[in-house]
């Protein structure tokens, strides 16, 4: 026996991965989300003869026989949330449909999500949406037109800026190292990845993704959808939720075996790993059966893979969104448990070496965080599941002395503890709090920056500065001080600095500069200025046309040189020099 695929669905914000889904299934999940972004994670059963619906002619034209009972959508707010379909050492999904619309190409999110496919090894399609959208495109009256007949139909110049954004999207993924084509040009479907042309809103290329998705997923997975019904079931924690009338809930996806009520099942908590029964175990309808009503459940006896479940039991809240969850009916449960507890103890990271602190709320999310920190070269020192306490700013503190950038905690998606904020204000650690993975890592980036940029700028205000000056006159006041017109040759000639001669003799220190009678606290290359000279008298130390530089002490040369290096022109570390 087959069990239907685990169909995962991500890309970027708003490029309509929901509205696709609602497309695929018919219903109006989308037009009932916060500002038309999914805000919770849902799983839908599409049936077979649901797909064969959709798809219609095209399964006749591609002589298309499914042994599949059907596919299992998870719809999920964003790519940290498809970390959670995880299961040790890889993920659940068996295959991703990546949402991409085809007018606006791979953006941050979409990238990121196509990092995690490649770190969880599940292969994907591209479904190029929003084709509806393109100047000129004339959209079919009919329901499920292939896009293959609804692309025939159109002009020329509409195919072809069909085609010229498809060769984009083409040329951007060949840039982050995939090899893609549009599905009906493709040659070898295990080297090349399949871009389906799509509208969610007109259906056009629905009936070749949910065929291309069902195809690739009972060809090349076979061996993986293979259904052990009578095995206890494995599942992965999606989210714990509280819901009126059953109190604290598991949202789980159920990927192999069978679950039942009362059975005794095993799951990770931030206390370690625990056991407790099943007191009811519910199950959403399928998706034809239910289009108006998505979020309603069954109360069921058992439930099979693959299925989207939801479990009542003690410790429900407890549980780790992202962690494996097993039935343990016979003698394994030691043995379980303990692997339960491996794997959590793989991804929390407590290293003796210096990094930042990172703290989410799933441990899903930790992985996947850890994955991409380690990819941008951002150490961690610890990395946990729990609101930010004490302990993680005392942490963050401790190493603040020997990197800066290591006074910063990273809160992806969970709370600060009461204390917390003013804990870090008063103790200089730097947190970071966002529940988007790409912005919480840009928001760190950004922060380094900003440090960067205020230790540069304090480093800067210390240093004396290499310059050359000229004397061009005309003399102002012979002497005390000397006030005399001069052009900065190289550098920047700042106030407070000594001056030297060619031969290498101390004239004195620069008391002033003025420019239009504007007084100045430094004057760059080119910018004639007056200049106030206490030390030397004009005519005797000090003439015309006599070239000056400025003395850098030994120690600020070294620093300019091994540090700054970058901030000096050319002519600058020649005056070094």
């Amino acid at each position: 026996m087959l069990r239907q695929p685990i169909v995962v669905v991500v890309g970027h914000v708003d490029h309509g991965k929901t509205t696709l889904l609602d497309a695929i299934r018919k219903t109006r999940v989308a037009d009932k989300e916060s500002g038309a972004i999914t805000q919770h994670i849902s799983a839908s059963e599409v049936g077979l003869a649901q797909i064969k619906s959709r798809c219609g002619n095209f399964l006749d034209k591609m002589k298309i026989k499914f042994t599949i009972p059907g596919l299992l959508f998870i719809d999920t707010p964003g790519h940290e949330a498809f970390a959670n379909l995880r299961k040790r050492g890889g993920s659940i999904a068996d295959i991703a449909i990546l949402v991409v619309d085809v007018n606006q190409g791979l953006q941050k999110q979409t990238i990121e999500s196509m990092q995690i496919l490649k770190q969880y090894k599940t292969g994907f399609v591209v479904a190029a949406t929003k084709i509806d959208a393109i100047d000129g495109w004339k959209s079919s009256v009919e329901e499920n037109v292939c896009f293959s007949d609804s692309n025939k139909n159109q002009r020329k110049e509409v195919a072809a800026r069909l085609d010229e954004r498809l060769y984009k999207l083409v040329g951007e993924l060949y840039e982050k190292g995939f090899s893609a084509e549009r599905f009906d040009r493709i040659e070898d479907f295990t080297k090349q990845i399949a871009i389906i042309p799509v509208s969610a809103r007109t259906g056009e290329g629905l009936s070749e993704l949910l065929s291309f998705v069902s195809g690739l997923a009972q060809k090349f997975l076979d061996k993986k959808l293979e259904l052990h019904a009578t095995q206890g079931g494995k599942a992965s924690v999606m989210e714990v939720k509280e819901v009126r009338g059953l109190g604290m809930t598991i949202d789980a996806i159920l990927y192999d075996g069978t679950i039942s009520e009362g059975d005794e099942i095993a799951f990770a908590t931030s206390d370690g790993p625990t056991v407790c029964k099943v007191k009811t175990l519910l199950k959403p309808k399928i998706a034809a059966e239910n289009a108006a009503n998505l979020d309603k459940f069954d109360s069921v006896k058992t439930v099979s893979a693959a299925a989207g479940i939801k479990i009542v039991c003690e410790q429900a809240g407890d549980a780790l969104a992202g962690s494996s969850l097993y039935a343990v009916n016979g003698g394994n449960k030691q043995e379980i448990l303990e692997q339960i507890r491996a794997e959590v103890n793989e991804i929390i990271v407590e290293s003796q070496n210096d990094g930042i602190i990172l703290k989410t709320d799933a441990l899903g999310s930790l992985e996947a965080l850890v994955k991409l920190l380690g990819a941008e070269n951002i150490p961690i020192h610890r990395a946990s599941i729990g609101k930010v306490n004490k302990s993680d700013v005392q942490a963050a503190k401790a190493f603040a002395g020997k990197n800066k950038f290591n006074s910063c905690v990273l809160a992806f998606n969970t709370q600060l503890e009461a204390q917390v904020p003013i804990l870090a204000k008063d103790n200089d650690v730097k947190i970071i709090s966002n529940s988007v993975v790409y912005n919480l890592i840009d928001e760190y980036k950004r922060w380094v920056e900003q440090v960067k940029s205020a230790d540069k700028k304090q480093a800067f205000s210390r240093l004396v500065r290499p310059a050359k000056i000229e004397v061009i006159g005309p003399c102002f006041r012979a002497c005390k001080p000397c006030i005399v017109g001069i052009e900065v040759v190289a550098g920047t000639l700042s106030n407070g600095v000594t001056l030297v001669n060619a031969q290498g003799e101390k004239l004195g220190e620069v008391k002033g500069l003025q420019h239009d009678k504007e007084a100045l606290s430094e004057a760059k290359r080119g910018m004639q200025v007056a200049m106030a000279l206490e030390g030397p008298t004009f005519g005797r130390q000090l003439k015309e046309k006599e070239f000056l530089t400025v003395l850098v002490p030994k120690e600020h040369a070294r620093v300019w040189l091994e540090k700054y290096s970058a901030s000096l022109s050319a002519e600058e570390k020649n005056l070094l020099k």
